[in-house]
């Protein structure tokens, strides 16, 4: 294990133990992960880290929790004490305030701008002036308009970045200690893979699930899982070219009981393809029901996670890739990777 994994895990370790005591300093923490993300070169995980930190840019998306965040417009009196004691205590002006109106804001400032919200709130003027006259002293009142947003909102938005940064430590913090496993796996069938995979079209593949188990970002373990699906598609697409239907040596809901192949089939395609190449029957058997768990797991998690934000885990996307690889790692040792053009009897 590499020093800056060891220095890593030291920092993670401290970031659970706030977690589990229940005093997070959220500041604190943000500023630990960023320091992680930056001695192991996670620069997009970084980038969030920085960006929850210090603010987001203009030019850069804000996350879903930032965004569209609810208040109102409301006409307060401007001017000191005895102006506003006055406008309170008269009925006529109070029954000729302004309505409240529903408005929306985006929120880009760093998580100093967030603590200081969710303790009080936060009133942004709108420009906007007039003036009410107050009748028993016979003279107006200036009043100016305001945006007002409750603190439970910024509560809200600074609860997401905890619960994010939670996911963040404890996940990151038990694959850099259980790394080794990983690297053992992913060492001994990464040669072989990128050997035969790379030369067909299909490192965009593999690079979207490396990146996405290196980063902190929902999205890109989606595109991980979903690249660990469409990798094992467009393999069979490769090593499958007969143009028939079924697959006639093997048994399945297709045309008279037989295996279906068609193109949205890879499981079964891969399956035909390894009974063709003569590997062994309860074996390829096993194989074909472990493409079958992975596809089954991703398009599960997939709709769960279409319900609601979050769903999807690093730990999702490291077990899809790590059955995706054994499989791949399985594929490329057991047989010679030429196409099947025309199947025949085996």
């Amino acid at each position: 294990m590499s020093k800056p994994q060891d220095e890593a895990i030291g920092i993670l370790k401290v970031a659970l133990d706030a977690f589990f005591s229940g005093r997070v300093d959220i500041k604190n923490v943000l500023c630990q992960c960023a320091h992680v993300c930056q001695i192991l070169g996670w620069s997009k995980q970084l980038s969030w880290f920085q960006n929850e930190l210090f603010g987001y840019p203009e030019d850069v998306e804000l996350p879903w929790y930032r965004k569209d965040i609810k208040g109102r417009t409301e006409w307060r009196v401007a001017g000191g004490f005895g102006t506003v004691l006055e406008s309170v205590i008269d009925d006529r002006y109070r029954t000729t305030e302004e309505p409240t109106l529903q408005t929306a804001i985006d929120v880009r400032g760093g998580i100093d701008d967030i603590l200081s919200a969710a303790e009080s709130g936060c009133i942004k003027s709108t420009g906007k002036k007039s003036s009410k006259y107050i009748s028993f002293r016979e003279k107006h009142v200036d009043t100016k308009e305001v945006e007002t947003y409750d603190k439970h909102v910024f509560q809200a938005i600074l609860t997401r970045i905890e619960n994010l940064v939670f996911k963040f430590v404890s996940e990151s913090y038990a694959v850099l200690c259980h790394s080794g496993v990983l690297q053992d796996i992913w060492q001994g069938y990464r040669k072989k893979i990128d050997e035969h995979l790379i030369p067909i079209g299909l490192s965009r593949h593999l690079d979207a699930i490396r990146n996405g188990l290196n980063s902190a970002n929902p999205q890109e373990w989606r595109e991980a899982m979903w690249s660990c699906r469409d990798i094992l598609h467009d393999l069979a697409a490769y090593l499958w070219r007969d143009q028939r239907k079924t697959y006639e040596h093997l048994p399945g809901k297709g045309e008279n009981n037989k295996l279906e192949v068609t193109d949205g089939h890879y499981v079964n395609r891969l399956g035909a393809y390894l009974h063709q190449k003569g590997i062994d029957k309860e074996y390829g058997a096993y194989l074909r029901a472990e493409m079958q768990r992975i596809y089954n797991s991703i398009k599960t998690l997939n709709e769960l996670d279409s319900k609601a934000h979050g769903k999807i885990t690093l730990h999702d996307a490291c077990s899809a890739a790590i059955g995706t690889y054994v499989l791949l790692g399985e594929l490329i040792t057991r047989t010679d990777m030429q196409p099947i053009m025309e199947y025949r009897s085996p």
